[in-house]
């Protein structure tokens, strides 16, 4: 075993912890790092506050997928959704050039990444598709249901804290 592959192996095993582990939405999947533990915020507050200062540019109700796949990169790169979801996330079929002769053929839709869609309502009618049709796979159904509780948390009004 090389130096690649023992990091590549607690890597892995980091992530499978994370999965595995329990998480609720919107809180980063990784532990504070020593450098950054100095300037965390001193209250709970203060963080919902950053995080609510973050989600009010979007408004997942009527967002595009072009703009789904630049925020699914924001939420990864910031620690709110881990690699699994953040793929889930980024992948929006109609930017692939052929959509219209693949999917599209299919379904008879020409693909149109820039018309706004109500993201919270298709990821919440996906979580009810995966419990129908995948309800043994556990790992499939807590990422769709983690995406549901995170867009849910966005879309959700701002709550001053007194």
């Amino acid at each position: 075993m090389n130096a690649f592959t023992a990091r590549k192996d607690e890597s892995s095993a980091e992530r499978t912890k994370q999965r595995n582990g329990s998480r609720s939405a919107l809180v980063p999947v990784s532990g504070p790092t020593p450098a950054s533990m100095a300037d965390e915020p001193e209250t709970p507050g203060e963080a919902q506050a950053d995080l609510g200062e973050f989600t009010r540019r979007f408004n997942v109700r009527h967002f595009t997928p072009r703009n789904m796949a630049e925020l699914s990169l924001e939420l990864y790169v910031l620690g709110f959704i881990d690699w699994d979801e953040y793929a889930m996330l980024a992948f929006q079929s109609e930017l692939h050039p052929d959509f219209d002769r693949t999917i599209g053929a299919l379904t008879g839709e020409k693909a149109d990444p820039d018309r706004p869609r109500d993201f919270v309502a298709w990821w919440e009618e996906r979580f009810a598709f995966e419990r129908t049709y995948n309800p043994n796979d556990r790992q499939l159904l807590d990422r769709t249901l983690r995406i549901v509780n995170l867009f849910r948390e966005m879309d959700a009004p701002t709550q001053m804290v007194a």
